[in-house]
């Protein structure tokens, strides 16, 4: 990609599911491919940029109401799937009018079928989770800390706390980062979920890979954190989990494939056009 031949002005929108925010654009004619790490550094970046937690691109799919989604975190890292994202992208191509009650997005971890049950909920139907690892031991502070990791498509890692109380007053950010970073979980890395049960329902913050920070929300996150309650609390399905946004997620799983269903709403926030000279000389990542 050129320095002298700067792109059109191309258009974005810009979407949140549950505080965790996205830039959003239609790539099926892939100007942007072998480019989305840098295109996603440079555009969600806070004050220089649109600003977001990440980036996601809409490509052709391989057969009828399929799309392709490329996500991107904020720092270049890209991503198996994400679960908020995921909902903003099927929001987006069903107001494009390119699909009218269901569409699968075709992402890093397989197919994940999308059903819009209305204007409020929209449904994706997870891969069955990955095998659980518990006890992981992770010392901070002069403490031990015991997390659970679980693959949900993404990497989590989860640890419950006694109350509301304590996770309220948790220092999400320095020992999620602490937790992200651990040799346990490389070389991937994982994000990191805080967890309190109370009234039935799962309170939810999280440290996110990519981001580098706490977010409102995490759908993957709140999805490993309802198949943990089930199997430690006996939960019932469907779960709902409270993001730190404040809005919840419900979480489900059929009985028979053992496969996992994440169902909340995704909503715009503006749309507009990005300047061609935020696009100059914009490179592939070594």
């Amino acid at each position: 990609m050129s320095a002298a031949h700067p792109l059109a002005n191309p258009a974005f929108a810009k979407m949140q599911a549950c505080g965790n925010d996205f830039i959003v654009m239609d790539d099926r004619t892939e100007q942007f491919a072998g480019c989305e790490s840098a295109l996603a550094q440079r555009l969600c970046q806070p004050h220089l940029g649109i600003g977001a937690d990440g980036l996601l691109l809409l490509r052709n799919g391989d057969a009828a109401n399929h799309f392709g989604m490329v996500f991107v975190n904020a720092n270049g890292l890209i991503g198996e799937m994400c679960g908020n994202g995921a909902r903003c992208l099927a929001a987006f191509i069903h107001r494009a009018i390119l699909v009218t009650q269901t569409l699968v997005l075709q992402t890093a971890i397989g197919p994940v079928p999308v059903r819009f049950e209305d204007t409020h909920s929209i449904l994706l139907n997870l891969p069955a989770a990955g095998p659980v690892r518990s006890g992981i031991p992770i010392d901070w502070q002069g403490q031990d800390w015991l997390f659970e990791a679980v693959e949900v498509g993404v990497p989590h890692a989860v640890i419950f706390l006694p109350d509301l109380s304590a996770l309220e007053q948790l220092p999400v950010e320095a020992l999620g980062r602490h937790v992200c970073h651990h040799p346990a979980f490389a070389p991937r890395q994982t994000n990191v979920n805080f967890v309190a049960l109370q009234d039935g329902r799962l309170h939810l913050r999280t440290y996110e890979r990519g981001v580098e920070a706490e977010t409102l929300g995490c759908g993957t996150g709140a999805t490993a954190a309802a198949l943990l309650a089930h199997q430690h609390f006996d939960l019932p399905w469907p779960v709902e989990v409270v993001t730190r946004s404040g809005e919840a997620l419900q979480i489900d799983c059929e009985s028979a494939s053992g496969l996992l269903q994440l169902s909340g709403g995704a909503h715009f926030i503006a749309s507009g056009h990005i300047e061609a000279g935020l696009l100059s000389n914009l490179q592939p990542l070594p």
